[in-house]
């Protein structure tokens, strides 16, 4: 079920430009934390507005997978 949540999350996200805050929305119907992080990640290069990314941290449980998506993106600018 999890497999089939992220593959259709991720359908979307390539076909449209989401904000940050739609992007929580959808990282808060994981119900894995690895799940939320892999999706974040992968969202972030469809965000429409990549500034506001830090909206998404509060979908975390953990402050380590918080910071492991800030390293992520750091490298990414």
């Amino acid at each position: 079920f999890g497999d089939w949540k992220m593959k259709i999350a991720k359908q979307v996200t390539s076909n449209n430009c989401l904000t940050a805050l739609q992007i929580k929305q959808v990282v808060s119907m994981f119900d894995f934390e690895s799940d939320r992080l892999h999706y974040a990640k992968y969202a972030y290069d469809y965000s429409y507005d990549p500034n506001n990314y830090y909206k998404v941290n509060d979908a975390f449980e953990f402050e380590s997978t918080i910071e492991e998506l800030d390293e992520y993106i750091s490298s990414r600018r």
